[in-house]
């Protein structure tokens, strides 16, 4: 028998009703198949935003309690937004037969507020300055749309400043600290937004700073961890600072925690402790990991050993051996050892050493590897564009063995490098928002034009190599929740000049290559290139993506909270030089991917398809050529970490 009730209650009497239906109409027996938002007068919200603060999402169990619980929290999602006067209805139909529910939602928005005025309390002692800059603080602004996330977001910034600039005890008052007022009439209506401040009329200062090691079992220096600090004793107290001195610590290998806290209850001037807390010396860990190298996604693993506190001076020395698998044809080993260095000339710098020795299997010839890569790195700041620089110099001795002849070619390379920075993303493996951008300028063959004639068996390359790396992240949940836009260009430059008997061409492990599962995902790795043999790669490259992703299942508890979906769209192409680069013969590749995020990052499938092919003289376009479209236009790619 098919019945079908359709109830329109208060939500007290639906509690009620559920109560006395049969055994076989209760709340936990209804999977909720639709759930529908109406309005009686406006519409200011998708039924995203809407669904997100329900909390309530199809396929789930109907539960009276939650239900009200939701009901609640969107009304709190309104209020939060300025409609102090929104009301919703609930609608319930049931199927009986198929043990649904389905769940409507009549909403009356009703007016929503606007800022009237803002009034700030307890600011009055500040200097001039410091004023204007708080009171150029616009997350909020009269006529606006009342906002609870931008009063929070207005207030925590006005905080920062005051307790950068001096203001320790700066804090809203704990019962007052927000006051908003509600005022309604025929002419005129809105809220006033009183803050509240306390604590913003002593300046306050650094004292001394003792730094206090729990459990000193190697006997670190203090004075290594006192160079981290970023104020001294007298200046004016700052939050920020405190805050970056303890981060300087805590990057010190050593060092498993660091926190800084107020030791007297002085305002004017406070002395401070550093609480550091020290980790193992040494430690062995294997891992696994998962890169893509010339554009071949690579899987393996290793093992790493490190000494955290070598010879003192936070000092570090680490080994590694790292087995990387493609293919049986493709394939590496790698054993190397690095040393890093802290505060090298200057405390904002660092500087590494690594030597490799490494054997590679490679598309039609091995690798026999040794190298040695000297960094240095020097921070600059969070607030300036630029915020790194890294000055590299390779020296590698690379011995090619042909497959399909005997013959062998010998290489001293050499190159050093100078690269700028600047990087505000918000998480490294999976950012959300933020800029990245790198650029970098080389020069290859100097050094061994110097000492070739030591060499009379090894040859080089002479080049100049620019690059620029750019990726840019914005966060969606507006417009789309859980989504994230995402975008990158890379271009670089490989400019060969020089004669002479012992000079060859730049070799293909040092040049650009197109397709793959970080580059034109509709051509597999090494495929796609303006070239004579695309293998051996090019020497001007222009590309990039647009990609959209989205967390499928937000709402899921178990394993199915984790699977994210990307839409993409892949352009560009590498070129023999840039002499020879055409917009006509820039490539496009589209496609659909999925993620599935573990500790070490996302584990990801994409499938690529060559939207317009520059070399197809047939059917440059996909849908030239329909049976073509899963034949030679479709790719698959693996990896490991989001394409970029």
């Amino acid at each position: 028998m098919h019945l079908k009730a359709h109830f329109r209650l208060s939500l007290i009497f639906i509690g009620l009703l559920f109560l006395s239906l049969p055994v076989t109409i209760t709340a936990k027996d209804f999977t909720i198949d639709e759930m529908e938002f109406t309005f009686k007068n406006t519409q200011t919200f998708d039924d995203d935003a809407l669904g997100s603060a329900l909390g309530i999402y199809e396929d789930d169990l109907l539960d009276i309690d939650k239900v009200t619980q939701g009901i609640a929290g969107l009304k709190k999602f309104y209020f939060d937004n300025g409609f102090f006067e929104m009301s919703v209805d609930t609608s319930f139909s049931f199927n009986n037969e198929e043990e649904t529910a389905s769940l409507k939602f009549i909403i009356s928005e009703n007016r929503q507020y606007r800022i009237d005025s803002i009034i700030y309390n307890g600011l009055d002692k500040l200097s001039p300055e410091l004023s204007r800059r708080i009171y150029r603080i616009k997350k909020i602004e009269k006529n606006k749309f009342y906002n609870r996330i931008l009063i929070i977001d207005q207030t925590n910034e006005i905080l920062d400043r005051l307790q950068n600039n001096g203001y320790m005890y700066a804090r809203l008052k704990q019962d007052s600290g927000t006051v908003i007022r509600k005022f309604s009439g025929n002419t005129n209506s809105g809220v006033k937004v009183i803050l509240n401040f306390e604590g913003a009329d002593t300046l306050s200062y650094f004292g001394r700073t003792e730094i206090v090691i729990m459990d000193n079992v190697y006997n670190v220096d203090k004075e290594l961890l006192r160079r981290e600090i970023q104020y001294n004793e007298g200046d004016i107290y700052s939050k920020e600072k405190k805050l970056l001195s303890e981060r300087n610590i805590a990057k010190l290998a050593i060092v498993q925690s660091a926190h800084i806290d107020p030791d007297s209850a002085s305002i004017m001037k406070v002395d401070m402790t550093a609480n550091v807390k020290l980790g193992p010396k040494y430690e062995i860990l294997p891992y696994i990991r998962g890169t893509s190298i010339q554009n071949h996604f690579y899987f393996g693993g290793g093992a790493e050993y490190t000494d955290k506190y070598f010879l003192g001076g936070g000092r570090v020395l680490s080994a590694n051996i790292d087995g990387l698998f493609n293919s049986s044809d493709l394939n590496r080993l790698e054993v190397s050892g690095t040393f890093t260095q802290p505060h090298f000339i200057f405390n904002k710098s660092t500087f590494s050493n690594k030597l490799t020795v490494g054997f590679y299997n490679l598309e039609g010839f091995k690798n026999y590897y040794a190298g040695n890569l000297s960094t240095v790195k020097y921070f600059i700041s969070d607030k300036t564009f630029y915020n790194s620089l890294y000055l590299d110099l390779n020296e590698e001795l690379v011995q090619f063995r042909y497959d399909d002849t005997s013959s062998i070619l010998n290489i001293f390379h050499s190159m050093i490098t100078l690269t700028a920075v600047h990087d505000n993303t918000n998480n490294v493996l999976s950012p959300s928002a933020g800029y990245y951008h790198s650029i970098s300028a080389g020069s290859a063959g100097l050094i061994p034009k110097l000492v070739i004639s030591a060499l009379p068996n090894f040859n080089y390359s002479q080049f100049v190599k620019f690059y620029t790396g750019n990726r840019i992240y914005f966060n969606l949940n507006k417009i789309i929740p859980f989504s994230i836009f995402a975008t990158s260009l890379k271009v670089g430059d490989i400019i060969e000049y020089g004669t002479g008997t012992q000079l060859v061409p730049v070799q293909p492990i040092y040049k650009f290559f197109s397709g793959g599962s970080g580059s034109l995902r509709g051509w597999n790795a090494k495929e796609n290139g303006i070239l004579a043999n695309k293998e051996l790669g090019g020497n001007f490259l222009l590309e990039g993506s647009i990609e959209l992703r989205k967390k499928l299942f937000p709402s899921k508890e178990n394993f199915m909270k984790n699977i994210n979906g990307a839409l993409f769209i892949d352009y560009g192409n590498v070129w023999e030089t840039s002499k020879q680069f055409r917009i006509d013969q820039i490539a496009l590749a589209t496609g659909f991917g999925f993620r599935y995020d573990l500790f070490f990052g996302a584990v990801r499938i994409d499938f690529g398809f060559k939207l317009y092919d520059p070399n197809d003289t047939n059917a440059k376009w996909l849908f030239s050529d329909p049976p073509k479209i899963f034949k030679s236009k479709f790719a698959i790619q693996f990896g490991i970490g989001e394409a970029f």
